[in-house]
C-alpha cells in the first residue's frame, strides 16, 4: 500500500514540481533533478546578486550590514537543514531529489524576495533590483 501511495506521489510530483513551465521537458527523474538543481543554482545567484545590492546601498550602515550577513547565515543553515529533513522523509522513493531541489529553489526565492522587500525596496528611493519572483 505504501509503494502505491509514494507511486501516486511521483505521478503528482512533475505537474507540481512542473508548475510554470519548470522543468517540463524533463523525461525522467534524472532529468528532472538537474534541471530542478540547475534552476536552484540561478536562483541562488539571483539571491547573491541582490545581496549584494543590499550591502552596497547600505555600506554606510555598518551595524546594519553586519547583522544582514549574521541573518543571511542563519538563513542559510535554516533552508540547508529543513530542506535535507524534506530529503529525508523521501528517503524511500525516486523522487527525493526532485523533492530537495524543490525545497531549496522554494526558500530561495522567497528569501531574495524578502532580501527585496525588506533592504531594497524599503527606503524612499526607487529599489535598485526589480521585485523578485516568487513563481515555482
Amino acid at each position: 500500500m505504501n509503494k502505491h501511495w509514494l507511486a501516486g506521489v511521483f505521478l503528482l510530483l512533475p505537474g507540481t514540481a512542473l508548475a510554470d513551465g519548470l522543468c517540463e521537458d524533463a523525461e525522467d527523474t534524472a532529468a528532472l533533478n538537474k534541471c530542478i538543481h540547475a534552476e536552484v543554482e540561478k536562483a541562488e545567484d539571483e539571491l547573491n546578486r541582490y545581496l549584494e545590492a543590499s550591502r552596497t546601498l547600505h555600506a554606510e550602515r555598518v551595524d546594519a550590514v553586519v547583522t544582514m550577513e549574521a541573518a543571511q547565515g542563519a538563513w542559510v543553515r535554516y533552508r540547508d537543514s529543513h530542506c535535507l529533513a524534506v530529503y529525508d522523509l523521501w528517503n524511500e522513493g525516486t523522487v527525493r531529489g526532485a523533492m530537495l531541489g524543490t525545497c531549496l529553489l522554494d526558500h530561495t526565492r522567497r528569501r531574495t524576495h524578502d532580501i527585496w522587500e525588506v533592504y531594497l525596496a524599503s527606503s524612499d528611493d526607487e529599489p535598485v533590483l526589480p521585485e523578485p519572483s516568487l513563481d515555482l
